[in-house]
């Protein structure tokens, strides 16, 4: 919405809650449906298949972003996407070392990215390139704890009095949880919880937290926790945010491999410090 346009190409978002309404933009034509799933940071999830098939009804590209899915967990490709594309620099990297993205899919498309990118520069660096390979050795065993520590993680927040809400697509509470399981092969190693009591709830939990590195990054062997509205989501305006379905509240923690029972300690105790300080 804002690169896009300057460029000559009209961009239309869409409530990523409501297929119908993607189903109904995406007729009137359209060149490419681009769609993330799940979303950041909420984790919404979005059926695939569904609208791959909106999407070529009209001629569309499809390009879904992976990356906090993983290929472990879900395979856009084999839902009908045409491209699939993941920041590197996340799961796929998973040491938080190195810059990258990856770019996958039809053939005809790929030669054309690539082609654009021998004449205009973005070549990945040597030795990003190395520590992205190296920690795509992992990627299976790492994802599949990742993906045991964020179940038991977001089942204890879900259950916890001061947690107002735990987004986080393994959960049968979540919306799209049937989709989700229909299209996913595991739930992902992100989740995110608004707590009681907005931002200052928020704020007040994160320096009590001595196993989660407080960072913008995710998808990494540490366990990673920040405040969309400060990080991911800081240029966009509250009202924003709240159209986008983000609380002001809303903690986005990304579990990494260490000892689940640690983790959950580690937030039980954060939590305990901030029902005294905020009430």
């Amino acid at each position: 919405m804002e690169f896009l346009p300057r460029i000559g190409i009209e961009a239309v978002l869409c409530n990523t809650s409501d297929h119908e309404e993607i189903e109904r933009e995406v007729a009137k034509g359209c060149r490419v449906l681009y769609l993330e799933t799940p979303t950041n940071p909420t984790l919404k999830v979005l059926d695939i298949a569904r609208l791959a098939e909106a999407g070529h009804r009209v001629g569309a590209v499809v390009v879904v972003d992976n990356t906090f899915a993983t290929p472990i967990n879900q395979n856009p490709l084999a839902l009908g996407a045409d491209l699939v594309v993941h920041s590197a620099t996340k799961f796929l990297g998973g040491h938080a070392d190195a810059l990258g993205g990856v770019v996958c899919g039809r053939a005809d498309l790929v030669k054309g990215i690539y082609h654009y990118r021998e004449i205009n520069g973005a070549a990945l660096e040597a030795m990003s390139a190395y520590l992205l390979l190296r920690g795509m050795k992992t990627l299976a065993l790492r994802i599949q704890r990742q993906n045991e520590n964020a179940f038991r993680i977001a089942r204890f927040l879900q259950d916890h009095p001061l947690v107002e809400v735990v987004y986080y697509p393994g959960l049968e509470t979540h919306e799209q949880y049937a989709v989700a399981r229909r299209q996913m092969r595991g739930f992902g190693g992100v989740l995110s919880f608004a707590l009681k009591g907005g931002f200052e709830a928020a704020r007040a939990l994160l320096p009590q937290l001595r196993r989660a590195h407080r960072a913008a990054n995710l998808g990494a062997v540490e366990t990673t926790v920040g405040v969309p509205r400060t990080t991911s989501h800081v240029e966009s305006t509250a009202e924003e945010r709240r159209a986008m379905g983000i609380p002001e509240g809303l903690v986005r923690y990304s579990v990494g491999i260490e000892d689940v029972d640690d983790l959950i300690a580690d937030l039980e105790q954060a939590l305990v410090k901030v029902q005294q300080s905020v009430g």
